[in-house]
């Protein structure tokens, strides 16, 4: 049998104290390196940590087997074992060990993705599985909270919401903010927008947001954005690219005609396509050109550029 979790619904459960009175194998996969290593030491909290042991599965085979389970140790052989990348277990060594009685103790083993291992445990249903799910687009902000709640973390509102639109939305990017946070301001009440953006920098890049910003021609948002990624050169190099593409299809919109359905990423290149004009478009088909080459070369002068830019928005009162 097993059972699916999301990382918040699995931490607010009482899996973990019907674990800790379990025996026998239990198969266990996760999303990442980092819901692996909570939810594994949520599993072990009550174990002691010299009754726990940690192999790989390249190292189970049919002799460690028959040593640690099948004969009588006169200690009892009673540790209980985490073994990591369980994908690597050869056929010839799963085929014993899903035939061994464990009892009074505890084989954890872990995967990494869905191997023929991995898909017979499932079918066969003689494995508890535990299976801790990816959360879905649109459960970031859940998935943030539950980082805060484990951390201890107390974001505000306005510091939650940067977060979830400045950095990548993912466990590890999320967990690694809120740690540095946390030991930065370990007594803090409330920690507030200003003093996250002290610490944290700006890495998540919406191509889409901004190409939208820019054919709105909301300047002012759009170099304001552009300017949070200063020094990620990389980033701004596939940007640059994506933005020249961006412009050609606003300066030529026959290619919809073409297209049984539109999407919504077209219907918006058709409706602001209208609010340019050809040569104001291959004006800045240039100057993307010319700020993707800065990139490459890792050049300073792109973010004075970029700056100038910002600036004469300010000046000529555009938004």
């Amino acid at each position: 049998m097993h059972s699916k979790w999301q990382i918040w619904d699995f931490f607010s459960s009482n899996y973990r104290e019907t674990f800790r009175t379990s025996q026998g194998i239990l198969a266990l996969k996760t999303f990442d390196p980092i819901s692996l290593k909570l939810v594994k030491d949520s599993l072990f909290r009550d174990f002691s940590k010299q009754d726990v042991f940690h192999k790989v599965g390249s190292e189970i085979t049919k002799s460690w087997i028959e040593e640690e389970f099948l004969t009588l140790s006169l200690f009892g052989n009673l540790d209980n074992f985490f073994i990591h990348q369980a994908n690597d277990i050869s056929p010839e060594a799963w085929d014993l060990l899903s035939s061994v009685e464990i009892t009074n103790r505890v084989l954890v083993l872990s995967f990494e993705n869905e191997t023929g291992i991995w898909k017979k445990l499932i079918k066969e249903g003689k494995v508890h599985c535990l299976i801790i799910e990816e959360p879905r687009f649109w459960e970031f902000n859940k998935l943030l909270d539950f980082v805060c709640h484990y951390l201890r973390l107390p974001l505000s509102y306005e510091a939650k919401g940067w977060i979830l639109d400045s950095l990548e939305n993912n466990l590890g990017s999320f967990y690694d903010a809120c740690y540095l946070l946390k030991i930065n301001y370990p007594e803090a009440s409330e920690i507030k927008l200003t003093q996250v953006k002290e610490l944290l920098v700006l890495e998540k890049l919406d191509q889409f947001q901004l190409a939208s910003l820019f054919s709105r021609k909301k300047h002012q948002d759009f170099y304001h954005k552009l300017i949070g990624l200063e020094g990620d050169f990389e980033k701004m190099r596939s940007f640059f690219m994506f933005m020249q593409s961006h412009l050609i299809k606003l300066i030529d919109t026959s290619y919809l005609t073409q297209k049984t359905r539109l999407t919504q990423y077209d219907k918006e290149v058709q409706s602001t396509s209208k609010l340019w004009s050809t040569s104001d478009l291959n004006t800045y088909l240039e100057l993307f050109n010319h700020w993707e080459i800065l990139s490459k070369k890792k050049s300073s002068h792109l973010w004075t550029e970029i700056k100038l830019h910002q600036l004469r928005t300010f000046s000529s009162g555009r938004n």
